[in-house]
């Protein structure tokens, strides 16, 4: 179709307007009727995911600046924090019971992790990234584990934005560049955006701490490096500037709780030997002052510090046990 014909008026409108220019008639009325009634029932029935997605298909339907449009996002933005929380709920048949739902929640997640691996585009994009990243001292195999801590990434962001009912693509990586995930769109409220911009550094970081123990209880020195060097990635992915994911979760700290976060951070960052930690907190205490943060989000404000502050110790630990090794080996060539 080329063209509307108001119902009302009958104004002929091009086909990409959602509104007639002069009685201001919704030509998607009747969808948008069914989208809003459906939305409440899902929202009755507590299926926040499912909610936000009739919400969010009503608004490419609305006019931009209008106030059922604004409406919708307010509603969207209130929302959404809800969508990232857990229902309580009561788990019957006691300790065997609660053993049985932690298996099923790993196996769950287990299946989640290796939802990308499936992707022929995902794999390929892996297997070339780490050939073309070649590490001479420490092999493939160093590569492979590296480029997985990435991939681990990439699906804390995936599963940030699945957690509030956003389609996304299948990580992807760029030989030379890393990976990404791209969603949809970003989550509208500020402590929803931040939750999925720190979703990637702390599943990094959790790469990070099963590389570190693994190549502790197999005596692995190239795992610990492998460890060290996933912390200093995800500290760099840490800087708030534009573009990192520390620059999307900074959006949510007001310019006080910035300045304290980056002063706790340059602490601990001196403690653990990391300039890259260095650099966050001061970026971080700069911006109190330059492209100062407008939000006062604590939830992401203690993500940001316990992701920071848990980086930082995988990177002091890990940074020990490579030296440690190295110690070894100079010792036993005497």
């Amino acid at each position: 179709m080329n063209s509307w014909t108001c119902p009302r008026c009958g104004t002929t409108a091009p086909s990409h307007f959602v509104a007639c220019p002069k009685c201001h008639a919704l030509f998607h009325a009747e969808t948008l009727t069914a989208l809003q009634r459906e939305a409440d029932q899902l929202e009755q029935q507590s299926d926040i995911i499912g909610a936000l997605g009739k919400l969010r298909a009503m608004v490419p339907l609305l006019p931009e600046q209008s106030t059922q449009a604004a409406a919708i996002r307010k509603h969207i933005a209130e929302l959404e924090p809800k969508a990232g929380q857990k229902p309580e709920r009561q788990q019957p048949g006691g300790l065997l019971a609660g053993i049985g739902a932690a298996l099923i929640a790993v196996l769950t997640k287990g299946k989640f992790i290796l939802l990308g691996l499936t992707k022929l585009p995902t794999m390929v994009s892996l297997l070339v990234s780490a050939a073309v990243f070649k590490d001479a001292s420490h092999g493939f195999g160093f590569v492979l584990v590296l480029f997985l801590g990435i991939y681990l990434h990439e699906i804390g962001h995936l599963f940030g934005f699945r957690r509030y009912g956003i389609a996304t693509t299948p990580p992807m990586f760029v030989p030379g560049f890393g990976a990404f995930v791209r969603g949809s769109h970003y989550p509208t409220s500020r402590s929803a955006s931040g939750d999925v911009a720190l979703a990637g550094p702390m599943w990094g970081g959790i790469a990070g701490v099963l590389m570190l123990v693994v190549g502790f209880a197999l005596s692995l020195p190239w795992l610990a490096a492998a460890a060290l060097f996933t912390a200093e990635l995800n500290l760099l992915n840490l800087i708030p500037v534009s573009m990192l994911d520390g620059g999307r979760a900074v959006q949510s700290l007001s310019k006080t709780q910035a300045l304290m976060l980056g002063i706790i951070v340059v602490v601990a960052g001196a403690f653990a030997a990391s300039p890259m930690g260095l650099v966050v907190g001061a970026v971080l205490i700069a911006r109190r002052w330059f492209k100062p943060p407008d939000g006062d989000d604590q939830p992401t404000l203690y993500r940001f510090m316990a992701v920071t502050l848990g980086l930082l110790a995988l990177r002091f630990a890990a940074n020990l046990l490579t030296a440690s090794s190295h110690s070894q080996e100079l010792l036993s060539r005497l």
